[in-house]
């Protein structure tokens, strides 16, 4: 097993959900190794998205809702301190840039050259099939990722233990 697979498969094994179903929360305060900053969060966005973001969307013919069901809390260990605030920024960075809009390709792919699966799509080809279609301009397409981006993480916290926010959100990759 690569290092990669061993960091998601730990992160996958901090994931629990609450009793009543409200909160996800991501313990990553023990057990993962922050050196890597970048790893840690290429890691996390393949989790997160896998695991939570995939199941808020819904295709409906033509319509495609975006409707979280639960909060999704991420903490992480103080004692971190400088990489942490690298480890968030590439985890927002690569939530966005990689995880929703190249992860996917294939699925993405096959929605757009098959428009009789767009009725049937759910969960990632949902995504796919709205970041890939046809915009008029580069902008658009831009200003739509933006969206999702903002919307998903409303439905999103970083936090410490203390519950100090860990997510800058002046620095935001939109």
């Amino acid at each position: 097993m690569s290092i990669d697979d061993e960091l998601t498969s730990t992160i996958i094994a901090s994931r629990k959900k609450s009793d009543d179903g409200s909160l996800v929360i991501y313990n990553l305060t023990k057990g993962i190794d922050f050196s890597n900053p970048k790893s840690v969060a290429n890691s996390l966005a393949k989790v997160f998205f896998e695991k939570d973001a995939v199941n808020w969307f819904k295709v409906d013919r033509d319509n495609i809702e975006f409707n979280p069901t639960y909060k999704v809390r991420i903490l992480l260990a103080a004692e971190h301190n400088d990489l942490l605030g690298k480890t968030v920024d590439d985890f927002l960075e690569d939530f966005k840039k990689e995880e929703i809009n190249k992860r996917f390709v294939r699925q993405i792919d096959d929605i757009s050259t098959n428009e009789e699966k767009i009725s049937t799509a759910v969960g990632l080809g949902a995504l796919g099939a709205l970041l890939n279609k046809p915009f008029a301009r580069r902008d658009d397409k831009t200003e739509v990722e933006d969206l999702m981006f903002t919307e998903i993480l409303e439905a999103l916290e970083i936090r410490t233990p203390d519950n100090s926010d860990l997510i800058n959100w002046e620095k935001l990759p939109i």
